[in-house]
């Protein structure tokens, strides 16, 4: 008998134009590792809910370990059997202190002390939360949130886990971290089932669901997702914008074939090989649908050499000053962002970037030095602090987290409105916002805000920045939560503004975003250890220290190069490696 088992389940949101989960019938075995994907507003979430009895079907069923999961009296059973972790971490962390958080459930479970106190330890080991694990919650970073989400769901043991977009707000270290912890859950015979928008992610488990708009379009083995199939129907392009690993696309581009979990080194062995013999002409034809090339992103804007949009002058912020829980959180950093100019902030969870943004925005300020903001300082006396925040507005980490209006519409308008802009002004504003975010006007305007996805809920929310028609954008993780198109979408939608004139800094844990930044900055605790171009960062400054990885490309690039090949200048997408070797 099937571990958990949907029979012609399917599920309606009130007010939705259609059903999130449309008459879906799906088998998962224990010990099955099962990667989940489709672009937002697919139903993968909603699957994830009607598997635990979050939701119920209005109609067909759904079976855990035998039981009905919609039936009230089998909701400890099904739970205990099944762990939900949410999308956005703070749905579910329940305690104020981090391991009280942990140890909720095993509580809940009615276990012994001794056997809380040692699942409590494993799981914050395992998540590399040990350190935290005295403090509130609400002092975490949003990354640091997630690993916490993780250790609440691994202290329960249970036969399965749901994983909803579990590493989208991590750093790279920490995504492989929690990754390998997955590997090693599966290999212990635990059931899996991961949502994941990385299609990287999506080829370390034994079979994949692609699921469009609410149906399942696909149901195999990673080699056959990505085996060339034709036989997706009218799927087909969903299925296309999700892209491919990133050892697929690179092998393609470079004319040989690879399977979908092989590693930058494994790659280049098998490069190097056919380069060896003679058989291997790069195509330098990199998927549309993995990256856009980092040399189209580069040498068009208008990058000022005037006064910077905004300078942070030996800054230093300490949370909860004078407290038990006082903190250092950014310590003497300083570094300036030319006006017209795409900066990108990397760096570990936790490490400082989100206070380096609200610092910019005036909405923490310095406990030493100085910010400016575009020409004035954020501390100084009479500074109009709300034309600051409006003329360079932050999207906070979870920005669907603001959003507070009934439609879609009106919660765009909000800030224009107050802004003095009304009547047919007021709604080019919105209508331009929303096409930008790829969220169509006559679509989306009257659609309740609380009916959208995860996805489409971040795109309104980046919308509703738009409309402020601002002089500069701080965005802090910008695309974690959305699909690779979706991902796409929005960085060109960045780049172009850049390339308008507009300033840009952007907190991000994507090395391939990093790299079509005209700067990045790279933060480590609190301080500001590199600044310069992305190509001296990845390649003659990196330090492994940092935590942060680089692009694929350069990875792979790197890797010919210690077998011994020649790769011309310092590529940092496909494209550039491919010319690279040719040259």
């Amino acid at each position: 008998m099937p571990l958990i088992e949907l029979k012609d389940a399917s599920y309606r949101y009130e007010g939705a134009q259609r059903s999130a989960v449309d008459n879906v019938s799906l088998s998962i075995q224990a010990g099955e590792y099962l990667a989940v994907v489709g672009p937002n507003g697919s139903g993968k979430s909603s699957l994830l809910r009607l598997l635990n009895g979050l939701l119920s079907p209005q109609t067909g069923s759904v079976r855990v370990g035998g039981l009905e999961a919609s039936d009230p009296r089998n909701a400890h059973a099904v739970r205990s059997a099944l762990t939900l972790v949410f999308q956005s971490p703070a749905d579910q962390i329940v305690s104020t202190v981090v391991e009280e958080d942990v140890a909720f459930g095993p509580e809940n479970l009615g276990l012994s002390r001794p056997e809380i106190a040692r699942r409590v330890a494993a799981a914050l080991e395992a998540t590399g939360l040990t350190e935290e694990r005295c403090i509130p919650p609400h002092f975490l970073s949003a990354g640091q949130q997630q690993r916490l989400a993780v250790a609440g769901a691994i202290a329960m043991e249970p036969r399965a886990i749901a994983f909803d977009e579990a590493t989208s707000m991590l750093d790279p270290g920490g995504r492989d971290s929690v990754l390998a912890l997955i590997d090693s859950l599966a290999g212990r015979g635990m059931a899996i089932i991961h949502v994941t928008h990385d299609m990287s992610e999506a080829a370390r488990a034994g079979r994949i669901v692609a699921m469009v708009a609410g149906k399942i379009a696909f149901d195999g083995s990673p080699a056959e997702f990505w085996g060339g199939r034709t036989d997706f129907g009218a799927a087909a392009c969903a299925i296309a914008s999700l892209g491919l690993p990133s050892a697929v696309s690179a092998a393609r581009s470079l004319g040989v074939e690879a399977g979908a979990a092989d590693s930058a080194e494994g790659l280049a062995a098998l490069v190097s090989s056919r380069l060896r013999g003679g058989g291997l002409v790069p195509s330098g034809a990199a998927s549309a649908a993995n990256e856009v090339g980092h040399a189209a992103a580069h040498g068009t804007r208008p990058v000022s050499e005037g006064d910077p949009a905004f300078s942070l002058e030996a800054v230093s912020y300490t949370y909860l000053r004078g407290t038990t829980n006082q903190r250092a959180a950014v310590e003497a950093v300083s570094f300036a962002v030319p006006r017209g100019a795409v900066v990108a902030l990397v760096g570990k969870t936790g490490s400082g970037k989100s206070t380096i943004l609200q610092l910019m925005d005036s909405i923490a300020f310095p406990t030493k030095g100085r910010v400016i903001c575009l020409g004035e300082d954020t501390t100084a006396k009479g500074v109009d602090l709300r034309r600051l925040r409006t003329s360079a507005p932050l999207s906070v980490q979870r920005p669907e987290s603001a959003l507070f209006e009934p439609y879609a519409g009106d919660d765009v308008a909000f800030g224009p409105r107050n802004l003095g802009l009304q009547g047919g002004g007021l709604v080019s504003r919105v209508r331009e916002a929303m096409e930008l975010a790829g969220l169509p006007f006559g679509d989306f305007r009257d659609r309740r805000t609380r009916a959208l996805s995860g996805g489409e809920k971040r795109r309104l929310a980046l919308a509703g920045v738009f409309a402020l028609a601002p002089e500069a954008l701080l965005l802090d993780e910008p695309s974690s939560a959305l699909d690779p198109a979706a991902k796409r979408a929005v960085l060109d939608i960045v780049i172009g503004l850049a390339r308008k004139g507009m300033t840009v800094v952007m907190a991000t844990h994507s090395m391939e975003e990093a790299a079509r930044a005209d700067f990045v900055g790279v933060v480590s605790r609190g301080r500001l250890t590199a600044f310069g171009p992305p190509e001296e960062i990845f390649y003659a400054a990196f330090d492994p220290a940092w935590g942060i990885g680089r692009p694929f490309a350069c990875e792979l690039a790197l890797a010919l190069r210690k077998a011994g090949h020649v790769v011309d200048g310092l590529p940092l997408d496909l494209d550039s490696l491919a010319l690279g070797l040719r040259a």
